[in-house]
């Protein structure tokens, strides 16, 4: 189980998660051709969408779990998983797909500051704020 703290999960949200459309857009559209190359994605509007998918997938079963609903764990086909937000959100508008990611963004800051004591021992729990949040940003870092 990962150790993760919640002022690490604050950090990666209020500052690599915010800065990180920004960021994005401050590329040369040289060094952003290449960063969604190496991305695996041919819009940065489809990986939004991608970090997006996860994070609503994250807090669905966090607050199950904080319910006390017993979800099955499940086997994710990645692949298949990522080809549905893509096309889930295909046709959103930037400025649509842009709020969104914020206001999930901001959802999450909520869900971390709500935790109740302990909720981090909690294997799920962490497991899935640690990849979604951590693990996720540290894997599409932009240069």
């Amino acid at each position: 189980m990962p150790n993760i703290t919640s002022q690490q999960l604050f950090d990666a949200l209020q500052t690599g998660w915010r800065e990180y459309a920004g960021k994005f857009n401050g590329l040369s559209p040289a060094e952003q051709s290449a960063f969604l190359e190496r991305e695996g994605y041919p819009r940065f509007h489809d990986l939004l969408a991608h970090i997006i998918a996860w994070w609503e997938e994250t807090l669905e079963i966090i607050t199950a779990v904080l319910e006390s609903h017993d979800l099955p764990s499940r086997e994710y086909d990645i692949d298949a998983f990522n080809a549905e937000a893509l096309a889930e959100y295909r046709d959103w508008t930037e400025s649509d797909l842009l709020a969104h990611y914020e206001n999930l963004r901001e959802a999450l800051l909520d869900l971390v500051a709500e935790l109740p004591d302990g909720a981090l021992e909690n294997k799920r729990i962490a497991e899935w704020l640690h990849a979604s949040v951590i693990e996720h940003y540290n894997e599409h870092r932009l240069p």
